[in-house]
Order: C-alpha cells, then structure tokens, then sequence
C-alpha cells in the first residue's frame, strides 16, 4: 500500500498525462523482488550451518527513482507522459538521498539473486499494473 512504484502507478491511474515525482529523482536506493527476498531467507535458513549471523538482502546495484519513474511509465504503455520533479535532494522528509546495502555476506553463501535492482522493478512495476489497472 505504499512505496515509490505504487505511489507512480496511483498518480497514473488519477492523471494519465502527467507523473509528479517528490523531490530531484535522483535519490537511489536498492530494490529486490519480493520472490528473490523470500529465497534468499529461505537458502539463508535451509543452507547455512551458523547459529547467528547477520546478512543484508539485496541485490548490490542501486536505481534511481527518475529510471523508476521512466520504468513506470514505460510499462504502463501510456505514451506523451510528462514526468515532472518537485525537486530538492530528498523526496519527502527523512528519506535518504542514496543508499546501498552491503550483500558480499550474502552472496558469500553462494546466493545469487535473479534480478537485479532494474529488472525487479520492471518486475513488480508490470504486476501491480496487471493487477489494478490503469
């Protein structure tokens, strides 16, 4: 019910000429596919001897929310969008200009995932417009 790629395909569905994105877009951060963050929790659990360690999921890129918002409109098949920025450095009021998780740990047990940061929001980008509509 929230985030940057439902928050894009909302805004679409009210206005189909226009996409307003919070802040300057070029804040990045790391995105994984849902079925790729419950496989690496499930070879995590299944594959791996250690009573206790501690591992960020992720797939090691990083997207900015202006190639989201490009992805967004790109997969809602809508042509002649105007993708307009608020601007400023961040979004909406603690959120971090650019964040990139550390995985070597994880990929270090032999987990790889099956999309990186792009493809998994082309990914879910596709689903929630299949699934809503727009």
């Amino acid at each position: 019910t929230h985030g940057v790629i439902y928050d894009f395909v909302h805004k679409l569905r009210a206005d189909p000429t226009r996409l307003e994105v919070l802040g300057d877009g070029l804040q990045e951060k790391s995105y994984m596919s849902a079925e790729d963050c419950v496989s690496a929790m499930l070879h995590l659990v299944n594959g791996v001897d250690e009573e206790v360690n501690l591992y960020n999921l992720g797939t090691g890129d990083t997207c900015s929310v202006r190639r989201i918002a490009e992805i967004v409109v790109e997969e809602s098949g809508l042509e002649g969008v105007s993708i307009e920025y608020t601007g400023g450095e961040r979004g909406w009021a603690g959120d971090v200009p650019k964040t990139s998780l550390e995985v070597q740990c994880l990929l270090s047990t032999g987990f790889v995932p099956n999309m990186q940061s792009e493809a998994a929001i082309r990914h879910s980008a596709r689903a929630l417009i299949d699934e809503i509509g727009l």
